[in-house]
Parts: C-alpha cells; sequence; structure tokens
C-alpha cells in the first residue's frame, strides 16, 4: 500500500511540474498556477500523515529501548563496580588473610598432632594391656597342660610300676576296697 502512495505522489508530482511548465510557457503567472502544487503538497501531506504516525512509534520504541539498555547498562556497570570493589579490598586484604590461614594451618597441625599422640599412646596402653591378658592365658593354658601331662605321666607311671610290682598291686586293691566299704 505504501508503495502505491509513492508512486501516485511521485507521478502526480512529475506531472504537476510538467503541465506547470507548459502553462507557464503560453501565459502571464497567476495564482491558479500554485494549484497543482498545492495538490502535490496536500498529498504529500496526506502520505507523511500515513508513514508519520508509524515512524513516530517506530522512533518511540527505540527510544525506549535504548532507554532501558542504558538503565541496563547502568546497573552493570555499578554491580561491575562493586564487584572491583570487594576484589580490591580482599587484594588488600590478602596479607591478613594469608596469615589467617596460615595461623589456622598450624593450630589445626597441633591439633592433630596432640589427637595423633592421644590416640597413639591410648592403642599402646590397649595393645600393652591385649598382650598381657594374652601371655597370661597362655601361660595359664600351659600351665594346665603341663599339669595334665604331669598327672598322665606319674599316673603311666604309677599303672606301670604296679604292673610291676605285686606288692604293689596287692596294696592299691586292699586301699580301693577299704574306701569302697
Amino acid at each position: 500500500m505504501k508503495k502505491i502512495i509513492y508512486y501516485l505522489y511521485f507521478t502526480t508530482s512529475f506531472v504537476s511540474i510538467a503541465m506547470a511548465s507548459e502553462e507557464a510557457a503560453h501565459h502571464e503567472a497567476s495564482i491558479w498556477d500554485l494549484k497543482y502544487p498545492f495538490i502535490n503538497f496536500i498529498i504529500l501531506l496526506a502520505i507523511l500523515s500515513k508513514v508519520v504516525k508509524p515512524l513516530r512509534e517506530k522512533f518511540n520504541k527505540q527510544a525506549e529501548d535504548v532507554k532501558s539498555l542504558m538503565e541496563s547498562a547502568a546497573r552493570n556497570n555499578k554491580d561491575a563496580e562493586e564487584k572491583l570493589s570487594q576484589f580490591q579490598s580482599k587484594i588488600k586484604n590478602l596479607d591478613s588473610e594469608i596469615v589467617k590461614i596460615v595461623g589456622e594451618y598450624a593450630t589445626d597441625a597441633t591439633q592433630f598432632a596432640k589427637n595423633q599422640s592421644e590416640e597413639t599412646q591410648t592403642v599402646i596402653v590397649r595393645m600393652k594391656r591385649d598382650l598381657e591378658n594374652k601371655l597370661i592365658g597362655e601361660k595359664t593354658e600351659l600351665v594346665d597342660q603341663l599339669n595334665h601331662d604331669l598327672i598322665n605321666k606319674v599316673v603311666s607311671g604309677t599303672q606301670a610300676t604296679i604292673k610291676n610290682n605285686k606288692e604293689f598291686q596287692v596294696k592299691a586293691t586292699q586301699k580301693i576296697v577299704s574306701e569302697l566299704r
């Protein structure tokens, strides 16, 4: 639609210019000679009235977009400046932060060494107690086994002695019978 209006305007302009130049060559200038330029001016105003509103809206929209971009850029700039100042303050406090971290590390290392020492002492005491209990248990077991072996040897020695000696057999038999009664 806009193209048709533009073509119509240009055609009318050329025609009016051509007609004005022909009329000017044949007679004297009068107010009626301005009728075609006046018509062209009215057509131009009509076209501009149709074109100006969308252009105005477009320019207003672009102005709003530019305004919002500027506000966004200002906010981003402010955020960037705040972050920069934070980083600069952190950089200024870097030495104190390093001293603080080294101090915390030393404290943690000392506490760790102390805890490890205490834990090692606890493990040593427990292992000593367990070893003593194990030694007592093995000693008791060995004493019991020695007693058992000794009793078995004494019994087997006694049995062998009684079997080999008739006199002991008779005494043993009498003693057993007397205790049974």
